[in-house]
């Protein structure tokens, strides 16, 4: 699990540094760099509950919205790609928040 938190961390800063030339880096950013924020800070203390309580239902229905927004299922549709970094995210987020 330790390895999984280590990992977190540049993956996530990487994925966050690739929203700066989306469209709106300012919804995007932030919600990877949160994920790489919450995986380094759980390297050196636990991370309270209440934090998954409210970022992982928040990138839920953000995925749900984006799943809704999807003209058709295909890898070069942006709402797709959204809708799986969303979950991704969420996943990430489960795993360092509530796994010990």
């Amino acid at each position: 699990m330790k390895l999984f938190r280590i990992l977190s961390v540049p993956t996530f800063l990487y994925f966050a540094y690739l929203q700066l030339n989306d469209p709106d880096p300012y919804l995007w950013f932030p919600i990877y760099a949160f994920v790489a924020i919450v995986a380094l800070a759980s390297l050196f203390r636990k991370i309270p509950r209440f934090v998954g309580f409210i970022l992982i239902p928040i990138y839920l229905v953000l995925a749900g919205y984006y799943f809704t927004q999807t003209p058709y299922w295909g890898m070069e549709v942006e709402e797709v790609r959204e809708f799986f970094g969303l979950l991704i995210a969420s996943a990430a987020l489960t795993l360092l928040v509530f796994k010990k």
